[in-house]
Formats: C-alpha cells, sequence, structure tokens
C-alpha cells in the first residue's frame, strides 16, 4: 500500500476476531423491528444485480495503440482478457508514443485509413462477439481533427499587426500580416482596422477610436488622411494557427479543428463517422466516442462569425473593444472587465454549441454516445458545467499522487442536468509500477464520494508480442493491461468496482446545497477530496497554491466560493443555464425536473450578478426558495449597461430589503427568504436541516470518513469510506426516517447482512462500525428487512474481523509466521526456492534473485489438524499481517479465494481435513523490483522490455514485496 508502508493497524487479537462469527448470532438481538418476510419487501435495487453487476456497471478504459501499431493475435486476446476479467470494454486511443527509446515502437498505419479500419473491424468484431462495448478517440491523440481537417476547418486566433504614424498626413499602406507567438501567422483574414491616439501606457477610450475599415483598398492597402496627432494603427486578423494533433501516431496527421466552428464540427465527424460505417452495421457500430480534455494553445479564440454572434447576443458592438484583447487598456478598468466576461462567455458558448452540443446531436442521429472531458483540465475555455451537460456522459479525472482531481465537476453537472453516469479519467499518474488494486482502491473509494459511478482506467496500453514485458506504455497512466504482474488476480478489483458503480448509479444523488458559481468562462468547480497521498515529493512539480483555501488545488485559480467548513453535508455546484431554466422552488425545497432537490442556494461573494439569474432568483424566492448571497449591485456584463446596473439594484433592493449582513442578516421575501453574512452551515442549522451523516468517535477533519448519499422512491443509499491506513472504531448518524431499517451491502464480496446492530436517535439513525485501513460499506436502509444475512456471509461486515466483544474466548490460534517454503519463477530470475524462518519482503532476501524479482511467487507449508479443530460449527480462517500485493490461498490444492484488502483474511474451512494438510499462497508484487534490477545488472541479459525504462535508475528504491509479518490461523466456533 503508497510506497510499501504497511498498514498502521494492529492485527486483531484471536479473541477479537472469534467475537466476529459469534457475534452474527447475537446482533439480531440488537436490531429495533422485527424480521419481515421475503414476500413483504419491495425494492428498486436488485440484489442479483448487485452480487453479478451487468456490463454497462463495470470498468472500461481508454486502450491506448501505442504509435498505431497493431498485434492482431494480441488485439483479440486483450478483448477477450477484459471480458474474463470484468470490464465493460474499451476507448480505443490511437496516439505516438511520448518515451520511445532507439525507436523501440514501430510506427502502425494512418488512423482511419484502410489499415486502421481493418484492425477496428476486427475489434468491434471481436468486442460484440463478446458483449463488451467499444469506443473511440476523437482523433489520434488530440483533440478533434485529422488529416482530411481542411484549412478553412483549422483552429483560428485574433491576432493584430500595427504602425506608429502622425497627422496632418496622407498615408498609403500595405498592411503587414501579424505574428504570433510562434512565428508569423498564416492564412490570415483581415476583421477590421482602427486608429487609437497614441498613449504611453497603451490605454485608450473607446469613444476616441477611429474606424478605418472602409479605408482599405484592394491587397490589403491603407489609403488614410490622419488627423492631427500620433496614432496607432491596430489591423486585426483572424489566423488559422496551424495547430497539429498533439501526439498522433507517426502515420496519422492534420490540424486540429476550430472548436468554435458549427461546420468545422460537423465535418470532422462526419468524415469520422463516415469511415466507420464500412466497418459498421445496425447492430454492431461503435457504441461511444470519447472527446478528451480541451489543450488547445492558450491564445485569443476567434472564430468567422464572432463578431455576428457576439452583436446578436450582446447587443452592442465588440469592435471598438478589441484592442483590449491584445493588451490594451480602457480608462474604465470595470469597462473593460465587462468586456473581457462577455468575450469570455462567448467563446465558452460557442464552444459547447457548436462543438460539445453539436457532438451529441450527431451521435444521436447515429447511435452513438459522446463521453466528454469537457471540463476544466487542460487549457479551460468554457464555463464546464454547461460543456459537461452537453454530453451523454459527462467525464472527469483523477490522478494518483497528483493534484489532477475534477471528478466532483463532472459529477454536478450530471447531478444538475439529470445524467445518470458520472466517468472519470482514473488514476492518471506518472508511478510506474508502483502500485497495485489495494492502493487503486483507495483513491477509487475518494472518488466514489465525489460522485464517480463510471471508471475509465487510463490507461490499458496495447501490447504486440514484440513488445515483451511490462511492454509498451504511454507515458502517463497506471498500467492496468494483461501485462500487469497482478491481472491474473484482478477479478475481485473489477467486480468490486462494478458492484459499487451499480448501486451509485441509483437513484438521484442527495445534497442539501447548491453553490452558484458565477457566470464566468472558464469556471471552476473545485474537488471536494483529493489523493490522501498526494505531497510535496511526488512526480512534478508541487504548487505553492496547494494549501491555500481560497485556491482550486487542482489549478490555483481562485475558489468561485469559500464554503468553510461542512462536516456531514453535501453539495452540487450550479450554472445559470440550470438556474433560469431547470431549477423551480416548491414546498420550500429547490427542485430540477429529474426528482433531485435542495434546500439552500448559495451565492458568490461577490457583487455584481448576471440580471437573468438575479430575475430567476426573485422568482424562486418569492416561490419558497432560501438564498444565501450578498445583495448584487451591478451586471457582469456590458449588455444593456448602464441601464441593467439601476435594474439590478431596484430588483436587489426588492428582494434583500433591510438586509444588510452587518446588522440584519435576514429578510423574508415572499415564502422564501435571502439570508447574507451567515455561514452555509449557519443557515442550515437555522433551517433545521443537520448533517446527512454525522461521524463520531474520530477526529475527522481531513474527511478520511467520507460518503456519498443516493436515494431511490424507497430506499436511502450511503456509500461509507474509510481512506486512512488504520482502522476506525466510528459512530455514524444518518439522517433518516427512524422506522426505516438499515443494511449492509459489502461490494467486495456482493453479500448483504441484514443483522445490523443500530439506535433510534433523534435526529437519525446511528450505526457503529469497525472500518478496516481503507475500508469501505455501503449501508443501504429500507422500509423493512427481512432480517436475514446471506448464506454465504461468514463475517461481520458491521464490526470486522476485529469483533464487537471482547469477552468470548477463540477457540485456538495458530502461528504460522514461520516454516514456509518459497519458491519463484526462474524465468524471471528467482532463485528455485527457499525456506523462511519468518515473512519478510523479497527486497530483502540475501539472494539477488529474490530481491529483484517481480511477479507471481508460491508459499507452502504443512499444517496438521487434530479431529477436535474441526468439530461442526468450527470456522478457521488463515490472516496475513499484510501482503505486497495480492494473493491467493489454496487448501489442499482448492482455491480459497484472492486476498487484496485488509484484514487480508481468507476463510478455508470447507477445504480442511483431519490430519497433514497443504497450505498454499501465491503472492505477486509489481514490476518496479525487476526492472530496477536490470538496471543494476546491466552486464546481464535484462529479463524486462518496456519503454518506460527511462523513468528508473539504479537508484530507485525496491518496493516490499510477498507476504509480511505475522500470520495465524484462526479456529472460531
Amino acid at each position: 500500500m503508497g510506497r510499501n508502508v504497511p498498514f498502521c493497524r494492529i492485527m486483531p487479537s484471536a479473541t477479537q476476531f472469534f467475537a466476529v462469527v459469534l457475534g452474527l448470532f447475537f446482533l439480531y438481538l440488537a436490531a429495533c423491528s422485527p424480521a419481515k418476510n421475503d414476500h413483504e419487501l419491495a425494492s428498486m435495487l436488485s440484489e442479483e444485480e448487485f452480487l453479478n453487476p451487468s456490463t454497462e456497471n463495470r470498468p472500461m478504459a481508454l486502450w491506448t495503440w501505442m504509435n498505431g501499431y497493431i498485434d492482431t493475435v494480441k488485439l483479440v486476446y486483450e478483448l477477450e482478457q477484459m471480458k474474463e476479467k470484468g470490464m465493460r470494454g474499451a476507448i480505443v486511443w490511437d496516439l505516438g508514443a511520448l518515451i520511445n527509446p532507439d525507436g523501440m515502437i514501430p510506427a502502425g498505419p494512418s488512423f482511419l485509413g484502410t489499415e486502421s479500419l481493418r484492425y477496428l473491424s476486427l475489434a468491434l468484431d471481436t468486442s460484440h462477439e463478446l458483449g463488451l462495448d467499444l469506443g473511440i478517440s476523437a482523433a489520434s491523440s488530440w483533440n478533434s481533427g485529422g488529416d482530411w481537417t481542411p484549412l478553412e476547418d483549422g483552429s483560428k486566433e485574433l491576432l493584430h499587426s500595427n504602425l506608429l504614424t502622425e497627422g496632418p498626413a496622407r498615408i498609403q499602406r500595405t498592411l503587414q500580416n501579424p505574428e504570433s507567438p510562434r512565428g508569423m501567422a498564416e492564412h490570415c483574414e483581415l476583421i477590421t482596422v482602427l486608429a487609437i491616439p497614441q498613449t504611453q501606457d497603451k490605454s485608450y477610450e473607446p469613444t476616441d477610436i477611429i474606424d478605418l475599415k472602409d479605408k482599405v483598398t484592394a491587397g490589403n492597402v491603407l489609403d488614410w488622411e490622419v488627423p492631427e496627432g500620433q496614432w496607432k494603427v491596430l489591423s486585426f486578423f483572424t489566423c488559422n494557427t496551424m495547430q497539429p494533433l498533439v501526439v498522433p501516431s507517426p502515420n496519422s496527421s492534420g490540424l486540429i479543428i476550430d472548436h468554435l466552428s458549427q461546420q468545422a464540427t460537423d465535418r470532422h465527424l462526419g468524415e469520422m463517422i463516415s469511415r466507420l460505417d464500412q466497418i459498421s452495421t445496425a447492430e454492431k457500430q461503435l457504441k461511444f466516442i470519447f472527446l478528451d480534455s480541451y489543450e488547445v494553445w492558450e491564445m485569443v479564440d476567434w472564430t468567422p462569425v464572432f463578431i455576428k454572434e457576439f452583436e446578436n447576443r450582446y447587443g452592442y458592438d465588440p469592435l471598438p473593444f478589441l484592442p483590449i484583447l491584445q493588451g490594451y487598456q480602457v480608462k474604465d478598468l470595470t469597462i473593460q472587465k465587462r468586456f473581457e466576461g462577455d468575450y469570455r462567455r462567448l467563446v465558452s458558448d460557442l464552444l459547447i454549441e457548436n462543438h460539445y452540443a453539436q457532438a451529441v446531436e450527431i451521435g444521436d442521429k447515429h447511435g452513438i454516445q459522446m463521453i466528454t472531458e469537457a471540463g476544466h483540465g487542460g487549457h479551460p475555455r468554457v464555463e464546464p458545467l454547461k460543456a459537461l451537460g452537453s454530453s451523454h456522459m459527462p467525464m472527469g479525472e483523477f490522478w494518483n499522487r497528483q493534484r489532477h482531481w475534477v471528478t466532483k465537476e463532472a459529477a454536478s453537472a450530471a447531478h444538475i442536468y439529470g445524467k445518470q453516469v458520472v466517468a472519470s479519467e482514473s488514476l492518471t499518474g506518472w508511478n510506474h509500477w508502483q502500485h497495485g488494486p489495494t492502493d487503486f482502491k483507495q483513491l477509487v473509494d475518494v472518488a466514489f464520494c465525489e460522485g464517480l459511478n463510471q471508471v475509465v482506467f487510463h490507461t490499458f496500453s496495447h501490447n504486440p508480442e514484440i513488445a515483451g514485458k511490462p511492454g509498451f506504455v504511454y507515458h502517463a497512466g497506471e498500467h492496468i493491461n494483461v501485462n500487469a504482474t497482478w491481472w491474473e488476480y484482478s477479478r475481485p478489483f473489477m467486480d468490486y468496482i462494478a458492484r459499487a458503480s451499480y448501486l451509485l448509479r441509483q437513484g438521484n444523488f442527495v445534497a442539501d446545497v447548491l453553490l452558484y458559481y458565477g457566470d464566468d468562462a472558464p469556471n471552476l468547480v473545485p474537488p471536494k477530496r483529493m489523493d490522501p497521498n498526494y505531497t510535496p515529493d511526488m512526480p512534478g512539480l508541487f504548487p505553492s497554491y496547494f494549501y491555500d483555501e481560497t485556491k482550486c488545488p487542482h489549478c490555483g485559480m481562485d475558489r468561485p466560493i469559500i464554503t468553510g467548513e461542512l462536516p456531514g453535508y453535501e453539495y452540487d455546484y450550479v450554472n445559470e443555464e440550470v438556474i433560469t431554466t431547470r431549477l423551480e422552488a416548491q414546498d420550500g425545497r429547490l427542485m430540477l425536473p429529474h426528482g433531485s432537490s435542495y434546500r439552500l442556494l448559495v451565492l458568490p461573494d461577490r457583487e455584481d450578478i448576471s440580471l437573468a439569474v438575479l430575475k430567476k432568483l426573485e422568482q424562486l424566492i418569492a416561490e419558497g426558495a432560501v438564498v444565501l448571497g450578498r445583495k448584487p449591485t451591478r451586471s457582469t456584463s456590458l449588455k444593456g449597461y448602464p441601464a441593467v446596473d439601476q435594474e439590478i439594484k431596484e430588483l436587489a433592493a426588492k428582494i434583500w430589503g433591510d438586509c444588510d449582513g452587518k446588522t440584519v442578516f435576514s429578510h423574508t421575501y415572499g415564502k422564501g427568504a435571502v439570508y447574507w453574512g451567515r455561514s452555509i452551515q449557519e443557515v442550515l442549522k437555522e433551517l433545521g436541516v443537520g448533517p446527512d451523516v454525522e461521524v463520531k468517535g474520530v477526529d475527522n477533519k481531513d474527511r478520511h470518513i467520507d460518503f456519498v448519499h443516493r436515494r431511490t422512491d424507497s430506499e436511502e443509499i450511503y456509500f461509507i469510506s474509510n481512506s486512512s491506513e488504520r482502522q476506525e472504531r466510528v459512530s455514524l448518524v444518518f439522517r433518516v426516517d427512524t422506522d426505516m431499517e438499515p443494511e449492509i451491502w459489502d461490494a467486495e464480496s456482493g453479500l448483504v447482512q441484514r443483522k445490523v446492530a443500530y439506535t433510534k436517535v433523534a435526529n437519525g439513525i446511528q450505526i457503529d462500525f469497525v472500518l478496516e485501513p481503507i475500508a469501505s460499506r455501503f449501508v443501504v436502509f429500507r422500509p423493512m428487512s427481512s432480517g436475514k444475512n446471506d448464506k454465504r456471509l461468514h463475517h461481520d461486515l458491521q464490526f470486522g474481523f476485529s469483533g464487537n466483544s471482547s469477552d468470548i474466548k477463540p477457540a485456538r490460534v495458530v502461528d504460522i509466521s514461520t516454516d514456509w517454503t518459497l519458491s519463484f519463477d526462474s524465468t524471471m530470475g528467482g532463485p528455485s526456492a527457499a525456506k523462511l524462518d519468518k515473512l519478510i519482503s523479497w527486497s530483502e532476501m540475501e539472494e539477488e534473485g529474490a530481491k529483484y524479482y517481480s511477479g507471481t511467487a508460491t508459499y507452502t507449508r504443512d499444517l496438521t489438524l487434530e479431529s477436535s479443530q474441526l468439530e461442526s460449527g468450527m470456522e478457521v480462517y488463515v490472516q496475513f499481517e499484510d501482503i505486497q500485493e495480492m494473493a491467493q490461498v489454496f487448501v489442499n490444492g482448492v482455491d480459497c479465494g484472492i486476498v487484496w484488502l485488509p484484514p487480508f483474511v481468507a476463510r478455508i474451512t470447507p477445504h480442511l481435513r483431519e490430519g497433514d494438510n497443504t497450505l498454499t499462497v501465491k503472492a505477486v508484487n509489481t514490476w518496479n523490483n525487476r526492472i530496477v534490477g536490470d538496471l543494476r545488472n546491466p552486464e546481464q541479459t535484462p529479463f524486462t522490455r518496456t519503454n518506460a525504462k527511462p523513468r528508473f535508475t539504479k537508484n530507485t528504491p525496491l518496493l516490499r514485496a510477498g507476504l509480511l509479518g505475522k500470520s495465524q490461523v484462526l479456529f472460531v466456533q
């Protein structure tokens, strides 16, 4: 776990462990309601679907086709393995290798050319036969574009050239093409020519500008009678950036499209789909097209229709303000700020409408879903909630040991736009083969609490036979593919994700607060939490703003709202479009059409606001909504200026009344109220809204005990996570109807515990838990429960393997920490066998073959039992203090399961016999140690082959590996 740091927990004593199983017999005594007959139960949840989730709930992956090079045999094998290990499918991502020493990865065919289509056809046929979903990225690498993109559809920017002249005089000058930050601009068209009185500080008044467009003759010759004084003549051009695809495969190329242009989007996706139609049928086609994070060069974005669209939407001429976009200033900075806001909002709207929303419309016509990573990753231009809402499946991202977490943003968009699925580019990072599924679960659980319910691994690299092992990989991402050492042990990890995702798609997300983040573009939703392991010593640059509570830790921009502490409360962010078109007030709650509701709407702490939003707020508050925020005094836009400011002042005065946020903190308006000068928590308390989940018994300032809540017509579904690396005993108070009955659903096993000890309290139901390191549970409250545990459930999901009582004595404990025989795979340099007096890390062993070993090694030892130890009713378990990374336990050759999560226990009862027994454990680590061993022994033939070897050195630390510490067999009556 982590960088092989042992879990901070005490191994449960046999006495505590014994209490677990016997405790099941006593739990029903604490239940607060009698058991119900099974036929009385009615539920939206399917326990069968939870145990065996359907394909749509399972994790996907970005399937990187490095350099476009494909091995057809391996292609089929990888899809078969995705199916076998429990994945949903993959998104084909053709791209270039950013790490390719000595040209190790060959070049394949051009993306969507004839040969590429043959590979895609094979992938489509195979995935269809296997029942997998297959998608494709919208370009070779990113962003949208290709060798079919004509020059007129390429991305565009606003540039200018200038000349200084003095009058009175007549000039005849040929206007020069501008320079861009990348050199002389190409393929430019003149927009307008403006003359500005020359000043030292590049400031001007818009009314002083002279429009010279009609003074320009053929050949862009300016013929002008210059008035008295010094004048700066600014010639504005729209120029093609000539930006190519970011990292295309070697034989793919082409321009990135103008994402603000509907024509460019239509032609780009039309060409893609027409080529894909050659290998598709109505019954067999790609399910997804993936639009990756927006990483078009930072520039002054432009498109040919910009001026016309600006005038139509904002009602004023933008031409006098164009110098602002090229570094000039108007003397009234308030006016300048408003124009800049209008410009950025139009860029955002055109990008959303003409690319993201247009892509959805095209997808709908062809039966293809658009997965859109349109948030504030990359080089954002958009208002992200609106952009993500303009998709079939909004997608965020979260990284391993990095700050790039924007899943909450995608989740808020899904919640306010009524979308069921929240995807995220999952586990991106630069930690090549440092971690495994145990570590990944910790981060996935944190992301689940952000709202995630569709994992998309970044990445699953395609590996031809020539690649070797670990093989070809992308420069970033955790390499979850068939070459992972632990791949054969990955099914429980995939099933865990699938079961959790199934429950996290049921009903609606439950939150008390809506946070309006203003109408700025770009904008952002900061993460609720991030990777708890991210520290200044992680790879990459650690930002100075990371611990600044006023900044987004992902990007460093100002947080739109400073919420303060909100322990036990959940929230969504909301935008202008949803407030003005989807939000209504009903019975004191803010309602969305699909059923989600909130108690409080919070405004950003600023004096300006959109007039459209303020008008809708007046309606909502009058109908019973409660709003917290400063009284606005002016508009965010130049539209309607200056009259719009007076309209806002008058309307705000009516709504806020005498509420000034200093001496008067609330004002009733109609059926609702407005607050100012109070914290969110204070207002919720005054409204009688207690925490949805109250955590007792631990210091939870870091929210390591976290939750997410979904509600169906008949159930309250809570996901509870302990993301710390220590065992926690906690009491949780759930804000639910006290007549409901709790059940514990375990996503690791798929089993349900219906005998749950709980207490009815004034504000809901209190349940005590013992949560192991990085443990999670679902608590499902139903109107009634059968009270009968699943028959295959043999341990207590509420109190874990530590138990709830220390009064019960175990029948017997056998220490098996010694006398193990350990054998390795010699083809990976391991010694044939070793005798262990204690369970230590392979990296601490003297033999280099063990020290540098990566892969699976096998532990065996004998276990002799007497008949008295196997009497009726006896349960027997084997437990390990720590495992790096995973293990599979066998007794007498019979598989007893894969062990990958604390407390590292396997039930072995059914397979034991009187007399001699053989206990076998196959343990697997990661690739790190073998790669390092190869680098430390350059004179030897290496055992590993990968393009990512330059990311390692001979000084890279070895990681702990294998079975570690104490091991014991526990007998429980």
